[in-house]
């Protein structure tokens, strides 16, 4: 899993590997498929998907319906894989010292513009668009805040402050408006959730909260000549003509819909001023567009089950409910200027929350340790002692 992590962390290109081995045990029958609304809901999806661009004559639909069958594929590895503790925070930690590499690279990336004379240039570091390296810094942050209240060892402190320092510099010089304002509702949705709550947390919560957004809105003014809040409304104003197009699309196919990369083929027709977009900007007008309401009502399928889940969670008060709704929060907000599920990267990263979220709510995360037995080089096969069942260990 060490491999995948590091994949998926350093390109949206090489992100999608994961998922095509996950692809190839699915089809080599070393996956266990559980019927739940995460396979079925994303099953569905590639389906319609595939339904919707033959209907439309689109083979670039249908070439990126693929990339629904291998979210598919990696909901499904991410099920069995993530059946002990220590796999998840395993798994967190890596994320966040490789986010840390990837922020070094940003702030270096940065650097490097300025010196070419190029000092409004806004950093994308290894996820390829400032607005999805922004949602990806900003649900790391949340990742890293986490991971330090559940450790006690002081060494670990002074590694996720210097984490949190290093990511927070580069979500700011991602310029990502939304992913900065998506931030801030999840940090105070976070600290709501939190068990531990006390004055002094909740004090130096506010102030970090309150000291990054000086400092973010301070660089806005700074590298460009539109005022900080004019920078808020141009994010969103520039976008109206992309959302007016995407409802008149739909208005023409609200069923079928015009295949999951419709937007890209015929945005330009429908009053696109500033060409085509790969999507609509707006994770629901996204489904819309792409799939009509069918494809939306299986991602509403989705996340209600997933919100119920979250509610059993909270009723026990789970250790990991703040960081859950925190991070799915942030693809709620960033997805009303954005559709981040569209970005590899973090497709694979609420598909791996939500896997966690289904694992903790079913009872199906071990704290104990469970023995191993080698099949074959590449996998290894657990055995479950409740009911023989096999699954994959990466």
């Amino acid at each position: 899993m060490v491999f995948f992590i590091i994949m998926i962390v350093f390109s949206p290109f090489t992100a999608v590997i994961p998922a095509i081995y996950a692809g190839k045990l699915l089809f080599a029958k070393k996956l266990k498929i559980e019927k739940n609304y995460w396979s079925i809901g994303l099953f569905l999806l590639f389906c319609y998907s595939v339904f919707s661009a033959v209907i439309n004559k689109s083979i670039l639909s249908l070439l990126a319906s693929i990339g629904l069958f291998l979210y598919f594929a990696i909901s499904i590895l991410f099920q069995n894989y993530f059946i002990k503790m220590v796999r998840i925070n395993n798994a967190l930690k890596l994320l966040v010292y490789l986010t840390m590499l990837t922020a070094i690279t940003a702030i270096i990336e940065k650097l490097a513009f300025i010196l070419m004379g190029f000092p409004n240039h806004r950093v994308f570091s290894t996820f390829g668009n400032p607005n999805m390296a922004g949602g990806w810094f900003a649900s790391m942050l949340l990742v890293a805040i986490y991971l330090k209240s559940v450790k006690t060892n002081k060494k670990y402190f002074d590694i996720y402050n210097v984490a949190m320092i290093l990511i927070a510099i580069a979500l700011i010089l991602t310029e990502s408006s939304g992913a900065f304002i998506a931030l801030i509702g999840s940090l105070f949705i976070y600290y709501l959730l939190r068990k531990d709550k006390n004055f002094k947390s909740t004090l130096l919560g506010t102030l970090c909260i309150a000291i990054v957004a000086v400092v973010f809105l301070w660089v806005q003014s700074k590298m460009s000549s539109v005022t900080p809040i004019g920078e808020i409304k141009v994010s969103f104003s520039s976008r109206y003509d992309v959302w007016l197009g995407s409802i008149k699309m739909f208005t023409e196919k609200p069923i079928v819909g015009w295949g999951f990369l419709g937007t890209l083929e015929h945005g330009i027709d429908y009053n696109y001023r500033n060409g085509n977009a790969i999507h609509s900007h707006n994770l629901w007008l996204t489904f819309l567009v792409s799939g009509g309401v069918v494809a939306l009502g299986i991602y509403i399928y989705i996340k209600y089950n997933l919100f119920r889940d979250i509610i059993k969670l909270y009723k026990s008060r789970n250790i990991m409910v703040p960081l859950i709704v925190s991070l799915n929060t942030m693809v709620i907000i960033q997805g009303l200027v954005d559709c981040p599920l569209y970005a590899p990267q973090l497709g694979i990263l609420f598909i791996a929350t939500g896997a966690i979220t289904y694992n903790l709510s079913c009872n199906k995360i071990s704290k104990k340790h469970i023995s191993k037995k080698n099949i074959n080089v590449k996998c290894k096969i657990r055995k479950v002692s409740k009911n023989g069942e096999d699954r994959i260990a990466i």
